[in-house]
Formats: C-alpha cells, sequence, structure tokens
C-alpha cells in the first residue's frame, strides 16, 4: 500500500482497483461503527485522500476510457462534469494526467491545453487539467536524471520541464502545471529535491515557490502521511518546515500542505477544525497557512460550479463549545476564504492570473 502514490505502481490496475474500493469501503465502515469523535473523523480523512486518489489513478476506469484509438477531450470532460462535483475535479486532475502520459508515449506533446484545443475547453476544468497535465511532464523528464547527474544535464530537464509546460497551457494557467514538479520530486524522486531547489534558484525565485508549494501538497500524500494513526498530519506539518533549506520553500510548503488538507476534505470542515485545534501552536507562520487555505478555496470556486460543499465550507463553524477554537476558525478560515472569494477570485480572473495562487504569493498586491 505504501507505492499507491505512483500510477505506475498499478499492476495489474483492475486488481489495484478492487483494492482501492475495498479499502474506501472499509475505512466508511469502520468510520460508522467507531464510538469516538476523533477517532470517526480520523477514518473520514483516510478515506477522502482514497476517494480522491483512487479517482485520478485510476480515471481512464472511471471515465471508461478506450485503451487504444482516438480520445476525444471534449468527451471526456463532458463524462467528468457529469459525475458529481468533488469526484468530477479529482478526476478531471486525472484526464490531464492520463492524456498527457499518453501524448509523451509518442514523443513530446504540444497545445494539449493551449490553442484551439484550449479555447474549447470549459474554464472549470482547466486548473485540474494543468495540474494533472503538468504531474505527467514533469514524471517524463524526472526519470532521465538521478542526484549524480551533472547540474548542466539537471538544468537542461528543468528547461525542458518548462519549455512543454508553456507549449501546452494557457498563460492563465501555466502556474498549476509549474507547481506538478514538486509534488511529483517529493513523492517519487525525493532524492532530487535538493538539486532542483538548486537549478530552480537560478532561474527564478518564483519557480522555487512553485516548486515548493507543490513539495508541500506532496508531504500530505506521501506514504508515511495515509494511514489515520493519530498522527499524521502532525508529521507533516513538521516535514514542511523541517525539508525545506530556506524561508521560501517552508512557507510555500506549509501553504500547499494546508492547500491539500483543504481540498481533499472540503465535504468535510470537521477535518480543518480538528488540524487547527491539535497543530495551531506548531504553525508558526500562520500567514502562509491561511494563504494555503484561502488560495484553495479560489480553485475549487474556479473548478466547480455552485458546489454546495464550497457553500456548506463558507458557512461553517466548529460544534465546539471552545471560543478560542471559534475565533481561531473566524481569523484562518471563513475570513480570509470569504475575501478570497469575493475579492481576489474576480481581481486574479479579470487580469488573467489565476496560475499565480499555486504559490505562495499575494496576487493583489503583486
Amino acid at each position: 500500500m505504501f507505492n499507491f502514490l505512483t500510477p505506475q505502481a498499478f499492476t495489474p490496475r483492475g486488481i489495484v482497483k478492487l483494492s482501492f474500493d475495498v479499502m474506501q469501503q472499509s475505512a466508511e465502515i469502520g468510520r460508522l461503527l467507531v464510538p469516538w469523535q476523533e477517532s470517526r473523523v480520523a477514518l473520514q480523512e483516510f478515506q477522502n485522500k482514497l476517494e480522491a486518489f483512487d479517482l485520478f489513478a485510476h480515471v481512464d476506469s472511471v471515465l471508461a476510457i478506450p485503451a487504444e484509438g482516438e480520445v476525444r477531450l471534449s468527451e471526456l470532460i463532458g463524462k467528468a462534469d457529469a459525475l458529481e462535483s468533488y469526484r468530477a475535479v479529482w478526476a478531471m486532475e486525472g484526464l490531464g494526467y492520463y492524456l498527457a502520459a499518453r501524448f509523451c508515449e509518442h514523443g513530446t506533446p504540444r497545445s494539449l491545453l493551449s490553442g484551439e484545443r484550449g479555447e474549447a475547453v470549459p474554464e472549470r476544468a482547466l486548473a485540474p487539467l494543468h495540474s494533472g497535465m503538468g504531474l505527467a511532464i514533469a514524471d517524463r523528464f524526472l526519470k532521465t536524471i538521478s542526484p549524480e547527474s551533472q547540474e548542466s544535464a539537471i538544468r537542461k530537464v528543468i528547461d525542458q520541464f518548462l519549455m512543454v509546460c508553456r507549449d501546452n497551457s494557457k498563460t492563465d494557467y501555466i502556474g498549476g502545471a509549474y507547481e506538478s514538479l514538486g509534488l511529483v520530486t517529493r513523492n517519487l524522486y525525493p532524492q532530487m529535491i535538493p538539486k532542483l531547489d538548486q537549478e530552480l534558484g537560478k532561474i527564478d525565485k518564483d519557480l522555487v515557490g512553485y516548486f515548493w508549494h507543490g513539495v508541500g501538497r506532496g508531504i500530505y500524500f506521501a506514504p508515511t502521511n495515509v494511514l489515520p494513526d493519530g498522527n499524521s498530519s502532525g508529521r507533516a506539518l513538521k516535514m514542511a518546515y523541517q525539508e525545506p533549506p530556506h524561508e521560501l520553500g517552508r512557507r510555500n510548503a506549509l501553504a500547499g500542505l494546508a492547500w491539500a488538507v483543504t481540498l481533499v476534505n472540503i465535504r468535510h470542515p470537521e477535518i480543518l477544525e480538528r488540524f487547527l485545534r491539535r497543530y495551531v501552536n506548531q504553525i508558526g507562520d500562520r500567514e502562509a497557512f491561511v494563504n494555503g487555505v484561502s488560495s484553495s478555496v479560489i480553485i475549487w470556486r474556479d473548478s466547480t460550479v455552485d458546489d454546495p460543499s464550497l457553500k456548506a465550507f463558507r458557512k461553517y463553524q466548529p460544534a465546539s463549545s471552545d471560543r478560542t477554537l471559534a475565533e481561531l476558525w473566524e481569523r484562518m478560515v471563513r475570513l480570509p476564504c470569504l475575501k478570497a472569494l469575493e475579492d481576489v477570485y474576480p481581481a486574479l480572473k479579470s487580469r488573467r492570473r489565476l496560475g499565480e495562487v499555486f504559490h505562495y504569493h499575494d496576487p493583489v498586491a503583486g
């Protein structure tokens, strides 16, 4: 199970798909039977992680994509759109990965989501498609280098990754493709993190931010942080602080972790509440954490149409009588998300800069 974060690991895929289904059902049964609220919340989070990754990794099964022959992006987007909102977003990210990986088998892809093809894609599909596409492109190039590779070879791979992202992305959403480099590196090629961080720093500090934001998102899905053992979130938070070698990396890794916690559990805000209640004193940079939470709801708003989960998330209030927790939720979640959805999101859309939320950055001020 600890290798389930790589789509390549699913062989034979039908057996693993069945295993995922069984694990999700087991988590659901356990959540219903366990009498302790803390344990139920932990099992719900585990179930959410399994569901999100299952939809991503097995999108070909979910959308009944033929193994051979031509695939039409518009038809597949339509199939994904027909799913419930939560399932649609994760399936759409999986679709971006699947199509890019399929094109990569025959050479370097071009104009997957740019040009005329991109103009035909519904806007709500662009963010998850770019994220998934970036994952496939990153995996294609990263497998060609190692920590023993010369700096020139590593720099060449980075340049190729950036070029292919530019050639296949809409400018508004290219940040989503860039950020995926960090997630793939963290969970598939962790030994390459220092080398990539060093080389990206020679190019542009914004690229360093995207990279570490992706690393933070990857930390949430790291094998050691998947199982509901009672301290997985605490370990993830510690990793987000310890793994980056500089402040820019730490702020983005923390924002990326907060982003993942929020989006994976958008239907169950009590999971984010539990995270704050247990670990708020360990969140040294609350601004970065808040940035990750509020940026994630911007992307969720852009990727869904009137999603009831987002509406419920905005209205959520902790059930606890703990006044400190209620005030914490107000300052770190409700008010920042309200501002993000009502002010920041429209500004980003009008200025065609939505991709900037994929790293720690104040897009309005910047």
